[in-house]
C-alpha cells in the first residue's frame, strides 16, 4: 500500500461556499491547513502572538509547574554544601573533627527523587492519553502539597530519602505533561518558542533555588534548611486553578473523537474570530488525517507502540536527546557549592558564585528562545556541545595544572558559567523542543516518558559518579575519587560521544508539520538531509481526485465575509 493511503479514515467530506459555489474535498482542506502553517512561519513573534497569545499564555503558566521541579533539584543538590543542613542530618568524623554527609546518602537522597519522578512518568503516560492534561495536572498539584510536608518535618536522611520519591512522582507527571501540552496546542511557527519555554521554568527554578538558599544561610538552626522546603507551598493552589480553566489540548481531543470539542479548544487557543468556519474545518482536518496515518503505527496507543516500526527510530532519537543533556557534564554545575568548597572557598562565597552559575539559565534561555525560531533544533545541538566540550577541556587542563591554589577553584567556577551558559542557550531549551516534535502524535507523551526516563537513568549514574568524582577520599568514605577538576576529562570524552551522534543521528524538525514529519521517518529520510527535504504534499494530503481549488486559493478564503459560508451537513459526521 501506498504510504500516502495509509491510515484513511472516513469517506472524504465537502465544504461549500455560498458565495463562489465551491465543494471542498478533505484533501484540498488538509493542504490548505498545512499552506497557512507554512505562511505562519514567515509571521513576525508579535503577530504570532497577537493571534496565538491565549496557547501561549495557557502553555507558559502550566508550565511554571517545573519550577518547583528545578528548585527542588536545585536546593537538593546545594543543601549538601550548607552547613545548618549538614549539622542536622551529617555524621561525626573523629578524624576531621566535623560532620559530613556520606557521597552514598548524597547520591541515595537524589535518586529517591529520580525513582519518583519514573514512577510519575510511567502513571503519566497511560492517565494522560487517558484522561486528558488537565485533569492529570490538577491531581498532580494536590499530590505534589501533601508530599512537601515530609520534607518539611524530615527527621533523618532515610526521611529525606522518601520524601523526596514522594515528591518525585508529580515531578514526573509534570516533566512530561508540560512538554507534551505545549507542543498540541500551538500552531507549528510557535513550538519551537513554548517548548524552549519550558526549559526557561527549570532554569528559573534551579536560580530561584540558589538565591533562596543563599538569602536563608542567616536563619537560625532549621530554619536555615526548613524555608527553602516550606516556599514549595506558595506554588500548588494557585497553578491547581490554572489548570482548572485551562482548555483540553485539541489533539488529545481529536484522538479521543471528541471533534466538537476539540473545536471548542481551538477557539479558545487563538484570538477572537481568527478562525472562519472553513479554516476551522482546514485545521480539523488535518488534524483528523494526522491522527488517522499514525493509528497504522500506534493502533492500541501503548508503550509497545514505540518501539514498532518507525517509531523506534524516533524514541531513540528522543531518549538519546534527553540523555545528552546529562552526559554533557553539564550536571556538575548543579554541585557548584560542593565542587568550590572542596576546592577551598569559604561558604558564603561559594554560594554567591553558584547563585551566578544559576543565574545564567534565566538571561540564557531567554535568548535561546527567541534565537530557536530562526535557527534549527539540529544547529543547537551542534554548537552547544562543541562549546561545552571546551569549556570541560579547560577544567581537565586546570585541574592537572599543579600549585593554583585559590586559582583553581575561581577558574573553576568561571568555566562552570560558561558551561550553564552554552547549555541554557543550546541544549537545554533544543532538548524539549525536538522530544515534542520527533513522536508519533498518538504516542507522544509515552515516548516524552521514555525520553525522559532515559535522562533520569543516566541522572542516576552521574549521581553516584559526580558525588565520588568531586569529593575526596577519606578513611570515613574511602570510595571517593577526589578527582576535583580533573574530572572535566571525563565530560570530554562523553561530549565528543555525543557530538558523533548528534551529527549523524538528529534531524531538523523545524518548521515541519506533524504530518511531514510523519512522512519523512516513513520515507526513512537521513537525519542531515531533512531540513531541505521538499515533500508532496498532494500525496501526502492523500488527493486522489481531480483538483478543485488551490491550497493558495482556500488559504485566500479567509478574506471572504465567513457569515456567507455554510458547512456542508456531511461534515458534522
Amino acid at each position: 500500500m501506498d504510504l500516502s493511503e495509509k491510515g484513511r479514515a472516513a469517506p472524504q467530506y465537502e465544504v461549500r461556499d455560498a458565495i463562489n459555489d465551491k465543494e471542498y474535498r478533505e484533501s484540498d482542506l488538509i493542504e490548505a491547513a498545512i499552506a497557512t502553517g507554512e505562511e505562519e512561519t514567515k509571521l513576525s513573534l508579535r503577530v504570532l502572538f497577537r493571534t496565538h497569545g491565549k496557547a501561549a499564555m495557557w502553555s507558559m503558566l502550566l508550565s511554571l509547574a517545573l519550577v518547583m521541579e528545578g528548585m527542588d533539584v536545585g536546593l537538593v543538590n546545594n543543601f549538601f554544601g550548607q552547613q545548618a543542613y549538614v549539622d542536622r542530618f551529617g555524621f561525626w568524623d573523629a578524624a576531621t573533627q566535623k560532620k559530613y554527609i556520606p557521597a552514598d546518602w548524597q547520591a541515595a537522597i537524589n535518586n529517591g527523587q529520580q525513582i519518583g519522578a519514573i514512577a510519575g512518568l510511567l502513571l503519566n503516560g497511560w492517565a494522560q492519553s487517558k484522561f486528558g492534561s488537565r485533569k492529570m495536572y490538577m491531581l498532580a498539584m494536590a499530590m505534589l502539597a501533601a508530599c512537601i510536608f515530609v520534607l518539611v518535618f524530615a527527621q533523618n536522611l532515610p526521611m529525606l530519602m522518601i520524601g523526596n520519591m514522594l515528591c518525585g512522582v508529580p515531578w514526573g507527571v509534570f516533566q512530561t505533561l508540560t512538554t507534551a501540552y505545549a507542543a498540541e496546542i500551538c500552531p507549528v511557527a510557535m513550538r519551537g518558542y513554548l517548548t524552549s519555554w519550558v526549559s526557561m521554568c527549570w532554569g528559573t527554578g534551579s536560580f530561584l533555588a540558589a538565591l533562596v538558599l543563599r538569602a536563608c544561610l542567616g536563619l537560625p538552626g532549621d530554619w536555615a534548611w526548613k524555608v527553602p522546603y516550606m516556599l514549595q507551598w506558595l506554588w500548588p493552589v494557585p497553578l491547581f486553578f490554572v489548570g482548572y480553566f485551562a482548555p483540553e489540548s485539541p489533539w488529545w481531543l481529536v484522538r479521543m473523537e471528541r471533534y466538537e470539542d476539540a473545536e471548542i479548544a481551538l477557539t479558545r487557543l487563538a484570538a477572537k474570530d481568527h478562525y472562519t468556519p472553513l479554516m476551522m474545518q482546514q485545521q480539523l482536518a488535518l488534524m483528523k488525517h494526522t491522527n488517522e496515518r499514525q493509528k497504522v503505527d500506534a493502533q492500541s496507543v501503548s508503550y509497545m507502540d514505540c518501539f514498532r516500526g518507525v517509531n523506534l527510530r524516533r524514541t531513540e532519537i528522543a531518549c538519546i536527546v534527553f540523555a545528552i543533556q546529562v552526559w554533557s557534564g553539564q550536571g556538575i554545575c548543579a554541585y557548584a557549592t560542593v565542587f568550590l568548597r572542596n576546592a577551598g572557598m569559604a561558604e558564603t562565597m561559594a554560594f554567591n558564585y553558584s547563585m551566578a552559575i544559576q543565574s545564567t539559565n534565566i538571561f540564557a534561555t531567554g535568548i535561546a528562545i527567541f534565537l530557536i525560531g530562526r535557527y534549527g533544533r539540529r544547529f543547537f545541538y551542534l554548537y552547544g556541545l562543541s562549546s561545552i566540550t571546551i569549556w570541560q577541556l579547560v577544567i581537565g587542563i586546570v585541574g592537572v595544572i599543579p600549585n593554583l591554589g585559590s586559582s583553581t577553584s575561581i577558574a573553576v567556577a568561571a568555566m562552570m558559567i560558561l558551561i550553564n551558559l552554552s547549555f541554557k542557550l543550546s541544549l537545554g531549551p533544543a532538548c524539549y523542543t525536538i522530544i515534542s516534535e520527533i513522536p508519533n502524535t498518538r504516542i507522544r507523551a509515552h515516548t516524552i516518558v521514555l525520553a525522559r526516563s532515559t535522562y533520569i537513568i543516566s541522572n542516576v549514574i552521574c549521581g553516584q559518579l559526580i558525588p565520588r568524582m568531586l569529593n575526596a577520599a577519606t578513611a570515613a568514605a574511602p570510595g571517593n575519587w577526589g578527582w576535583g577538576a580533573k574530572c572535566g576529562w571525563f565530560w570530554v570524552a562523553t561530549c565528543i560521544l555525543s557530538l558523533t551522534y548528534t551529527f549523524f543521528r538528529i534531524p531538523e524538525t523545524r518548521n515541519r508539520t506533524f504530518l511531514e514529519l510523519d512522512y519523512m521517518f516513513h520515507q526513512r529520510v537521513p537525519a542531515r538531509q531533512f531540513r531541505r527535504y521538499e515533500v508532496d504534499m498532494s500525496a501526502l494530503a492523500g488527493a486522489n481526485d481531480e483538483r478543485r481549488p488551490s491550497a493558495t486559493e482556500l488559504v485566500d478564503e479567509k478574506k471572504v465575509d465567513v457569515e456567507q459560508l455554510e458547512v456542508a451537513p456531511a461534515l458534522a459526521k
